[in-house]
């Protein structure tokens, strides 16, 4: 977020808010990644899941980086630490762009793969054609729109949370009994719910949404509708098999 144009009680609200969510997207992010990255690196048994394994390790650092920028960042607003906000922006700048270089990477380096892959070859597609261009497309927008707070933290949200599907599926498959080949038909939803959460949080604490709340999801719906008959299309299969 940048400072200036609402009064500081709001402020506060909406940095306590952001705090709590990149909290959230913290604690999911090391769940999600600690059964077949972070326990398996730590007791030098981690074997990369793709040739590609150069892109393992950066996306790893970009992912858990963005995370816990995600939660110093409104903490910074809050004590009106403008300037701090701003230069680690750019950090985050590069940590967004290493995620979205490095996800490419690893995701191709899973193919080809097999026609009974189906939970990668699904996955696959919405990583590359939904949830990486949406990270940055909304980081791009809230960087342009950094003197409208109200406009940057919103799509900051998005841009964190538009990209937790491959997150949610690894919560899914390793703390659920759902079967694998189920788990893709879940994801979507369960990303909608978290991108729902930026609405909802409006209405409840501002009594309306905000125009930028209704742009995300329209956005996040469209993305959606566009890659899912894509993902599941003859043409993509034989891509990647």
């Amino acid at each position: 977020m940048a400072g200036g144009n609402m009064d500081n009680s709001q402020l506060q609200r909406d940095a306590r808010f952001l705090r709590i969510m990149a909290i959230v997207l913290l604690v999911m992010t090391v769940a999600a990644f600690a059964p077949r990255y972070v326990i398996p690196l730590t007791l030098g048994t981690y074997d990369p899941p793709a040739s590609w394994n150069m892109w393992m390790h950066p996306h790893a650092i970009a992912g858990f980086g963005f995370s816990l920028l995600f939660i110093i960042q409104p903490s910074l607003i809050a004590r009106e630490k403008f300037a701090a906000h701003r230069a680690l922006g750019w950090v985050g700048a590069g940590l967004v762009l290493l995620s979205v270089f490095s996800g490419v990477g690893v995701q191709l380096g899973t193919f080809p793969t097999t026609e009974s892959d189906v939970s990668n070859i699904v996955g696959g597609a919405f990583r590359l054609f939904q949830s990486l261009p949406l990270m940055l497309g909304f980081f791009v927008a809230a960087v342009w729109l950094r003197k409208r707070t109200d406009w940057h933290w919103r799509f900051m949200y998005m841009a964190a949370y538009a990209a937790v599907g491959t997150i949610i599926g690894r919560l899914f498959l390793h703390f659920t009994p759902i079967e694998p080949e189920l788990i893709g038909a879940l994801v979507g939803p369960a990303n909608l719910a978290f991108v729902l959460v930026l609405p909802i949080s409006d209405k409840l604490r501002l009594g309306k949404v905000h125009k930028a709340s209704w742009i995300s999801l329209a956005v996040f719906i469209a993305f959606q509708a566009v890659v899912a008959p894509f993902a599941l299309s003859e043409t993509w299969m034989k891509l990647v098999t």
